[in-house]
Parts: C-alpha cells; sequence; structure tokens
C-alpha cells in the first residue's frame, strides 16, 4: 500500500517565500517554523540519503547547524554498524519506494569524542521514514523523524533484569531449603524434633531473604547478617558476644548461605557451647592479611573440656562443605578444651568493602 503524501516541494516554496499555509478554519500555520520547532529529530533525505532538510531539534542531536548537514550522507553522522546500516538502508529504500518504513529499537553506543577513554554512553531510537512526492530541484525526497526511547528501553532491561535476578533468588532458596529438609531429616530421631530444627532453620533463611527483598537488595555486610542471626536466635546473653571486623558486603547468593552457617553457629553455641556456661564468651571477627585472602573467625572460650564430637550433623556440614564451597574458600575446625574456634578463609572477590558494590 502507498502511502498518501502531501506535495512537499510547494509547502517548501511557499514556506520560502514567506507565504501562510491556511487549514480550512482560515488559521494560518506556517510549515518552516512548525517543522524547525518539532521537538523529536526531523530530517528529508534524497534519494542518496543525503540531508536536504533539518529541524533544530535534529541538528541539536548531532551537534551541528543546518547549514552544515546540508548535502552530508546521513549515515556518515551515526557509528554504525554493518548490520544496522543494513537494516536503516532498507528502511530508507522502503520510503523511497513509496511505502512507510518503522525500526523500532536500534541501539547506539555513543563515545564522547572529549573524552574517548570513557565507556560509550548507550542510546536507543527508535525511526519512521514517511514517503513523500517528489522535490523539483532534489528528486525523490522522504521524511526521517527519531523519537529517543532510551529511558523506556532501559526500564524495560532493568524491569527484566529485576524478574531474572528475583527468579534466581527464588531457585537459589529453594535448593537450600531442600538441602535443609534432607540433611535435617537425616539427623533427626523422630518428627518433633525434625519440625524443631526444621522450622528453626527456616526462619532464618526467611529473615535473610526478607532482608534483601528490601532495601538491601544487592546484598548484605557481614556485620548485618550476624547482628540478624543473633536477634533471630533471641540470644539470651547478648553481652557475651563481641563482634569487630570492617564493613564488607557479600553478593545476594552468598550471604544468604552464611547467614545460614552464621544461624548454626549461633544455635550450637546457645545450646552446647560457650553461650550455655556461665562466663562463657563468643569473639567474632573478619580481616583481611597480607596474603589477600579474607577469613572470618569464630572463637569460643569458657568451656572445661571440650572434645571432637563422634557424629557431625547439618550444622557442622554447613560451615565445613557447603558455605566454603560456595565461595571457594577452605574452613578449620578447631575443638579446644576451653572452646570451638571456626575460621573461613575465602578468595578476595568474594567481599568488598561498602561503597563499592556487591559483586
Amino acid at each position: 500500500m502507498t502511502t498518501s503524501v502531501r506535495p512537499w516541494g510547494t509547502l517548501r516554496r511557499q514556506a520560502n517565500e514567506g507565504k501562510i499555509l491556511h487549514n480550512d478554519t482560515g488559521h494560518g500555520f506556517d510549515f518552516q517554523e512548525i517543522f524547525a520547532l518539532t521537538t523529536a529529530p526531523h530530517t528529508i533525505l534524497d534519494a542518496e540519503f543525503r540531508i536536504r532538510l533539518a529541524n533544530d531539534a535534529y541538528c541539536a542531536l548531532v551537534g551541528l547547524p543546518e547549514a552544515e548537514l546540508i548535502g552530508q550522507d546521513i549515515l556518515k553522522l551515526f557509528p554504525e554498524s554493518a548490520e544496522r546500516q543494513a537494516k536503516v538502508k532498507a528502511a530508507f529504500r522502503q520510503a523511497l519506494d513509496g511505502q512507510a518504513a518503522h525500526l523500532p529499537e536500534l541501539h547506539y553506543p555513543i563515545v564522547d569524542p572529549e573524552d574517548p577513554d570513557h565507556p560509550a554512553t548507550d542510546y536507543w531510537w527508535s525511526l519512521d521514514c514517511v514517503p513523500m512526492s517528489a522535490h523539483a530541484t532534489y528528486g525523490p525526497v522522504f521524511l526521517v523523524k527519531l523519537d529517543d526511547i532510551t529511558r523506556q528501553v532501559m526500564a524495560r532491561m532493568r524491569r527484566d533484569e529485576f524478574a531474572a535476578e528475583l527468579q534466581h533468588r527464588i531457585g537459589n532458596a529453594l535448593t537450600l531449603v531442600q538441602i535443609i529438609a534432607r540433611k535435617t531429616g537425616q539427623n533427626s530421631t523422630d518428627l518433633d524434633s525434625f519440625l524443631r530444627v526444621y522450622e528453626s532453620r527456616i526462619r532464618a533463611l526467611g529473615k535473610t531473604h526478607a532482608f534483601l527483598s528490601g532495601v538491601n537488595w544487592d546484598g548484605m555486610t557481614v556485620r548485618q547478617i550476624i547482628e540478624q542471626q543473633i536477634l533471630a536466635e533471641n540470644v539470651d546473653r547478648q553481652a557475651s558476644i563481641r563482634i569487630d571486623g570492617p564493613d564488607w558486603r557479600l553478593s545476594v547468593l552468598h550471604a544468604q548461605t552464611f547467614a545460614m552457617a552464621v544461624h548454626e553457629l549461633i544455635a550450637n553455641a546457645t545450646a552446647y557451647g560457650a553461650l550455655s556456661v556461665p562466663g562463657g564468651e563468643v569473639v567474632i571477627s573478619w580481616d583481611h592479611p597480607r596474603d589477600g585472602s579474607y577469613y572470618f573467625v569464630w572463637k569460643e572460650s569458657g568451656l572445661t573440656g571440650l572434645t571432637v564430637p563422634e557424629a557431625t550433623g547439618f550444622g557442622s556440614q554447613m560451615i565445613d562443605r557447603l558455605l566454603p564451597g560456595q565461595l571457594g574458600g577452605k574452613a578449620i575446625l578447631t575443638f579446644e578444651p576451653t572452646g570451638f574456634h571456626y575460621m573461613l578463609i575465602v578468595p578476595e572477590d568474594v567481599v568488598v568493602p561498602v561503597g563499592q558494590g556487591a559483586r
């Protein structure tokens, strides 16, 4: 189908002669002024894709006055990939053949010429080509309109990223739930004991998940995780716990597993360890030694005659295998007569200082 067009040549000649175009109601419209002030970038091209007319918005887009744009090949004004140039040329030819063309989303990474080493800024444009009557001087011509849709595209990308991240988190949480259920069942002697321990672990996981769904969407600090788990366990002797370490942030995936490990450490200390006896104390610290790795230390004291347990449960498996396995690190468990000691050593890229963003 051929799109009906108005005789642009006549309109342009009348505009150049200072004549006013009138509609049926008698109100006058200046074609040249309307075209120049249209907010979206517009330009009129000839059959060689050279610019024959450009409005103010288009001149601002390319950073050149109209006088310097006239006669230039429009494809040379933008950084073109071969694939995108083929699409644009096809749309131009379609307009020259008398049919309107629309390209909904063109991606242009633009490098600032004053700062070429800086990463390119991404822009997205929609392009419309509208056929017009042949011009008396330029021959076949067509109108090109550009719409900056960068904000809409980036909003959609953020929405898609959010949905993918949410799906990933749900999948990770369900995996942890399955592991917790299986391991808790393996170490439970009856249904009541299973439910009591299982519900406690699921509550700990749920609190961390809820915390990460709010303003802490991008992760949690080590301190936040420890303090949250202490509150979740309703530890009576919080004064017997000392915490010391810098503000380091863990990603969501690592935070969930680390929180479960801290839950197990606190639960064990409350039931059997330093927090179960008068005078017992827990010192929790983390730091960055010179070898480039990071370490987390849990040190209990105040016990007497502590020995290595004969059997290991889910808590031991969590801190000894599951957490180090996910973080790509290693764990060292020591049962001193006066208390349990635990050290977790992880690579440098697992935690980052607050303010640098989670990895």
